[in-house]
C-alpha cells in the first residue's frame, strides 16, 4: 500500500467542526448514541427479567446468548452488501434511511413492551426487532464508517476521526450516567421512547448532508451478482496486503474472546454473583447496576483521553509499534480484569477489591483501545482507494467479527454448564495466546 502521508495542519482540529457536514454528522450520530447506551445497558438485564420466569436461571443465559449472537449473524452476512451499497449509493441516505427504521422500530417494539403482559410474547417481539435492527446497523455502519473521508480535507481527517471517537465515548458516558437510574426508576420503556425518538432525530440531522456523490452510470443494475463481484474485489484487496491479513486475524481471534466478556461474562457476574452481595463499596447509593455502569464509563473517559493526546499528533509513516504497544496494554489489562473476577469466584479476593480494581483496569483497557482503533482507522482511510473504502471497510469489519456469534453461543454455554469463572479463565488464555502469536510476526510490521 502507498499513499501522500501528510501531517494534519496546525488549526485542522479546530476547522473541523466549522465544516457544515461534519457538525450534522457529529451531533446526528451524538443523539442516537446516548440514546442508544441506554437500550443497551438496560437490554441485557431485561432479559433475564422475561426468560429467568420462563424457563429458569441456565436457559435463561443461553437465550440471551442466541439474543447476542443473532445481531452479529446478521451483521456478518449482510455488513458487504452495506459496503458495496456505500460505494455506489448515496452514504448520507442510506445513514438517515436506516435510523429512520430504526426508530420506528424501537417504538414498536416498546409499545409491546409496555402494553403487553405476556413474557414469551414480549421475547419474540424483542427477537423481532433485533432482527430489523441488526439488519438496518449492516447497512448503516459501512456508510457511516467512510462518510467521513468525502466530507472532510486530508489535513482534517485525523482530527476528525479522532473526533468522533472521542464522541463516541462521552455519549457513552453520559448515556450510563443516566441508564442505571433510568432502569431502576423508570423502567424499560421509557428506555424505548428514549432511543426510538433519539434514531429519529439523528436521521433529521443526517438528511442535511451534502457532498459530492457519484451517482452510477445511467443504465447500471446493482443486482446479486454485482454485489458479489464487488464483495470479491474488496475481498482480494484485503487478502493482497499481508499486514492486514495478520491485523484481521488477531482481530478476528481477539475479538472472539474479548467481545463475550462484556455482552456474556460482566452481565452474568452483575445479576446473578455480585447481586448475592448485601455490603460493597459505596452501597448506600450505588445498587449493582450502578457499579456496571461505572466499569463502562471508566473505559469511556480513558477512550477520551487518548482521543485527545491522538487529535494532536501528526499522521505516521508507520503504525506497526503503536499499534502493537496498544495491543499488549490492552491485552494485559483485559486479562487481568479476568484473573480478578476469577479471584474473586473463589474467595480469594473481595468483593471491594474488585469493584475498585475492576475500574482501573478498564481505565487502562480505554486507553490500549483507543490507541489501537484510531490509527487502524486511518491506515483504512488514507491509503484505501476513495471508490473501494465503503467494501473494503465492510470486508474488513466482517473478518474481523465474523466469530462474534459463535463466541456469544459459547459462551452462554460454558457459562450455563461450567460457569462464569471458567469462562473468563478461557478468555483470559485465548486474549494472551494470540497477542504472542501478533507481537513477533513480521508482516504486520509493514502496516
Amino acid at each position: 500500500m502507498s499513499a501522500d502521508i501528510r501531517p494534519a495542519a496546525a488549526g485542522a482540529k479546530v476547522r473541523v467542526f466549522k465544516n457544515r457536514n461534519f457538525a450534522l454528522l457529529f451531533w446526528g450520530i451524538a443523539v442516537s448514541n446516548i440514546a442508544h447506551v441506554f437500550f443497551s445497558f438496560a437490554i441485557g438485564f431485561y432479559i433475564y427479567e422475561i426468560t429467568i420466569p420462563l424457563v429458569g436461571e441456565s436457559d435463561a443465559e443461553i437465550i440471551k446468548a442466541v439474543f447476542i449472537a443473532l445481531s452479529g449473524i446478521l451483521i456478518v452476512i449482510l455488513s458487504p452488501i452495506g459496503g458495496v451499497l456505500a460505494d455506489r449509493w448515496n452514504k448520507a441516505k442510506i445513514m438517515y434511511v436506516t435510523d429512520f427504521i430504526r426508530g420506528v422500530t424501537i417504538l414498536a417494539a416498546g409499545a409491546v413492551v409496555f402494553l403487553v403482559e405476556s413474557n414469551a410474547f414480549k421475547l419474540v417481539a424483542l427477537f423481532v426487532m433485533e432482527f430489523i435492527l441488526s439488519a438496518n446497523a449492516a447497512i448503516f455502519m459501512p456508510a457511516s464508517r467512510t462518510l467521513l473521508r468525502f466530507i472532510v480535507s486530508d489535513e482534517e481527517l485525523q482530527p476528525g476521526a479522532s473526533y468522533l471517537q472521542m464522541s463516541d465515548n462521552f455519549q457513552a458516558i453520559i448515556g450510563l450516567l443516566f441508564a442505571a437510574g433510568l432502569y431502576a426508576k423508570l423502567g424499560i420503556g421509557l428506555i424505548f421512547l428514549v432511543n426510538g425518538v433519539a434514531y429519529l432525530l439523528s436521521a433529521v440531522s443526517e438528511l442535511f448532508i451534502r457532498y459530492a456523490h457519484k451517482k452510477p452510470e445511467a443504465g447500471e443494475i446493482l443486482d446479486l451478482r454485482t454485489v458479489v463481484s464487488d464483495i470479491k474485489v474488496g475481498f482480494r484487496y484485503l487478502i493482497s496486503e499481508k499486514a492486514i491479513v495478520a491485523i484481521m486475524v488477531m482481530a478476528l481471534m481477539i475479538n472472539f474472546f474479548v467481545s463475550p466478556i462484556f455482552s456474556n461474562g460482566m452481565q452474568n457476574w452483575v445479576y446473578f454473583r455480585f447481586a448475592e452481595e448485601s455490603v460493597y463499596l459505596f452501597d448506600s447509593f450505588m445498587d449493582r447496576t450502578s457499579w456496571y455502569g461505572a466499569f463502562s464509563i471508566a473505559l469511556s473517559v480513558a477512550s477520551i483521553l487518548m482521543s485527545l493526546i491522538l487529535s494532536r499528533q501528526k499522521t505516521r509513516e508507520s503504525y506497526a509499534k503503536p499499534l502493537k504497544r496498544a495491543l499488549t496494554i490492552f491485552v494485559t489489562a483485559m486479562s487481568g480484569l479476568c484473573a480478578l473476577i476469577v479471584a474473586y469466584y473463589y474467595g480469594i479476593v473481595p468483593i471491594d477489591a474488585v469493584l475498585v480494581g475492576g475500574i482501573l483496569l478498564m481505565f487502562v483497557c480505554g486507553l490500549g483501545l483507543v490507541a489501537f482503533n484510531i490509527p487502524l482507522s486511518m491506515v483504512m482511510q488514507r491509503k484505501v482507494r476513495k471508490d473501494m473504502l465503503g467494501k473494503v471497510s465492510a470486508v474488513s469489519g466482517t473478518l474481523s467479527q465474523a466469530l462474534i456469534p459463535v463466541a456469544s453461543i459459547l459462551a452462554g454455554l460454558v457459562i450455563a454448564k461450567a460457569g462464569n469463572e471458567v469462562f473468563f479463565i478461557v478468555s483470559a488464555v485465548g486474549m494472551i495466546a494470540v497477542m504472542a502469536w501478533f507481537l513477533p510476526n513480521k508482516a504486520s510490521d509493514q502496516i
